[in-house]
């Protein structure tokens, strides 16, 4: 009898530390990439392709999770091909682990904000450490209303991987349309301003959220230096200097990449031209293009200092399922920033 009970709890005891095994290895993959493919089709451990568009990339308790626009497969853009947020986690941001969807569209309620026939685009997380909570942004468009208004929706979660439960949109920009393209910034002292092109007007503005990030503070105010029309902001912090990348308006259809920097989130802003150089031989287009994308995010590297990567998307519209991703270093020439097309990289590119 002792035997058998000694046998029966050595099984318990492999069981429990396997499973353990399985939890500490949930990221890990025979599928090893290694380095950045700019480009060029992105699969996930599963060797499924990365459905995660117009996104954004945070860093927390040692994993990066990049969330995306989910495409449906077999719809274009004009038929409303976003179905919810979805979620990678990776140790590396190369090898990306499939977290599942953080936040769906519903087919069941027409009039949900979050019916299917709406449009979510660029969502945005940061991380509030006073309520411990993870913010969702997007630019939200209710269904069958057109993109004359735009919203910003907001959903909260507890957890990097969701889920994230819907809480609300607002009007940005001090405007009745709303606010296009965006960007959320956090910065040093933990404020959060959200900065975006307003409706109708084109203008660039800036607006200081709350400190629980739910809603704006007050009035927004324009961006000196900022050129109309300017779309797309993604913006990094160095030495106190604010960098911001971002884009010309004409649609899907790509364009030559803008760059501003300023010492003060409020402006004024100086313009730099375009920071890209070099050509994208997978298709041919080159600095003006922005080799065909169009920035989504700046992503800072965890544990290297003053290591940033370029988050853009190269927009397919009439089948944006196979929409691909364009990641490049950011290297700084004189203080100013620098995208140089490179077929394939790895990290090791921020310690020459």
């Amino acid at each position: 009898m002792f035997r058998h009970n000694l046998k029966y709890i050595v099984v318990l005891i492999v069981m429990v530390l396997a499973v353990d095994g399985m939890a500490q290895t949930s990221l890990e993959s025979d599928v090893k990439l290694e380095k950045f493919y700019p480009g060029k089709l992105w699969k996930d451990t599963r060797g499924n392709p990365i459905n995660a568009h117009g996104g954004c990339v945070i860093y927390y308790h040692g994993l990066y999770y990049w969330y995306g626009e989910e495409k449906v497969k077999g719809l274009s853009e004009k038929q409303h091909a976003d179905g919810g947020i979805h979620c990678y986690a990776s140790k590396n941001l190369v090898d990306w682990y499939d977290q599942g969807m953080v936040l769906n569209l519903t087919r069941k309620d027409s009039l949900s904000d979050l019916a299917f026939d709406c449009n979510q685009d660029r969502p945005k997380v940061v991380y509030n450490e006073t309520t411990q909570k993870f913010v969702l942004f997007f630019k939200l468009y209710l269904r069958n209303q057109g993109s004359a208004v735009a919203y910003i929706g907001v959903a909260l979660s507890d957890s990097p991987s969701g889920p994230f439960v819907y809480s609300h949109k607002f009007l940005g920009g001090n405007s009745p349309s709303g606010t296009g393209d965006f960007a959320m910034l956090k910065d040093d002292d933990g404020a959060l301003y959200h900065l975006s092109v307003r409706k109708p007007d084109k203008a660039f503005v800036i607006g200081k959220m709350r400190a629980d990030y739910l809603l704006p503070e007050g009035k927004y105010h324009v961006c000196e230096g900022i050129t109309k029309h300017t779309e797309a902001p993604a913006i990094l912090k160095k030495d106190g200097i604010y960098h911001m990348l971002a884009s010309g308006s004409t649609g899907w259809a790509p364009n030559a990449a803008r760059y501003f920097t300023s010492s003060n989130i409020y402006g004024p802003w100086k313009y730099h031209g375009n920071p890209c150089k070099g050509v994208n031989p997978n298709n041919g287009l080159d600095e003006n293009k922005t080799f065909g994308g169009q920035s989504t995010y700046i992503i800072p590297v965890h544990g290297i200092e003053d290591a940033f990567i370029a988050f853009m998307d190269i927009n397919k519209p009439k089948h944006p399922y196979d929409n691909l991703y364009v990641w490049l270093p950011i290297k700084f020439v004189n203080n100013k920033v620098t995208i140089t097309w490179s077929n394939e990289w790895d990290m090791t590119v921020f310690k020459q």
